[in-house]
């Protein structure tokens, strides 16, 4: 019972603060020196509590280890204690020896380690079998690193078991359909083209239906006047004969001549058109075949 009590956090901070404090009672009123230790119990208490483990001295070890230099200001918990009573940390640190060192507080242990080397310097030790089980710096340090291991890890795997963020999943994925305009021009060329080659099919057969009807009375030498569109047939209907011209020229490569001479395309002034008579006239406008 009297060794669970000796390796208390209050104990352990009572013999922490007096090795802090005692430096200074040379230099500062009593009452100022009281007042600094009370402060400093209450923060180093606040401080130690969460990580202080009675039979576990070295859990949480590194979180209880405060760095004291001559060259910057010290911690909060102790630098607090310095605003509340007015003392200046220099001149604090300089009465301590004026060097860098880190002070730790484990429970049943106060210590401290100076220099490069990291040399330990125990200030206090509770009395029983736990100052027979201290372990050496290297092993403290080794114990410190898997702490903070552990903690780091802790927070990766909670970050990867809820992350801040979810991808959307879905099952099926929707047919992309092309929205470049070089994919509507092809289709409304392959539209056109079809039309175009229906519509020449059609003409083609309605010219071989006029070129066969017109077979029985023709002769073999018409065959390029059957093979002639409906919209060239239509034209040649309206053709204008002028009958002063009586010279006979020769058409087609001389198996056809034409009665008439020239000719005009499209239809005579209406006011020099002659009326129609019964009686073909003389120069008429049909071709003659031989």
């Amino acid at each position: 019972m009297a060794f669970s009590s000796s390796i208390s956090v209050s104990v352990a901070v009572a013999h922490a603060v007096s090795f802090l404090t005692r430096p200074l009672m040379s230099a500062y009123p009593a009452t100022t020196i009281i007042k600094l230790q009370l402060v400093l119990e209450a923060n180093l208490t606040a401080h130690y509590a969460p990580s202080w483990v009675p039979f576990e001295p070295l859990s949480g070890s590194g979180r209880r280890c405060l760095t004291l230099s001559p060259d910057c200001l010290p911690p909060r918990v102790v630098y607090s204690a310095c605003l509340a009573t007015g003392i200046q940390w220099f001149d604090w640190i300089a009465r301590l020896g004026g060097c860098e060192f880190d002070f730790c507080v484990d429970p049943g242990c106060v210590y401290m380690r100076v220099g490069s080397g990291n040399e330990t310097v125990t200030i206090w030790a509770a009395e029983g079998p736990f100052s027979m089980n201290s372990k050496t710096v290297a092993q403290q340090l080794l114990e410190e690193d898997c702490d903070t291991d552990e903690r780091l890890f802790d927070m990766i795997a909670d970050e990867m078991n809820a992350p801040t963020w979810m991808t959307p999943v879905v099952p099926h994925f929707p047919i992309p359909r092309s929205t470049s305009p070089l994919s509507s021009i092809s289709s409304h060329s392959r539209c056109s083209s079809r039309s175009s080659n229906s519509s020449s099919s059609y003409s083609f057969s309605s010219s071989d239906s006029v070129g066969s009807e017109s077979s029985g009375s023709s002769t073999p030498t018409s065959t390029s006047t059957s093979s002639q569109s409906r919209r060239e047939k239509a034209r040649t209907s309206r053709v204008f004969v002028d009958t002063s011209k009586t010279e006979v020229t020769p058409y087609d490569g001389g198996k056809t001549t034409v009665l008439t001479g020239g000719v005009m395309l499209g239809g005579s002034p209406s006011a020099k058109a002659k009326k129609p008579s019964n009686k073909a006239p003389a120069g008429y406008w049909r071709t003659v075949h031989f």
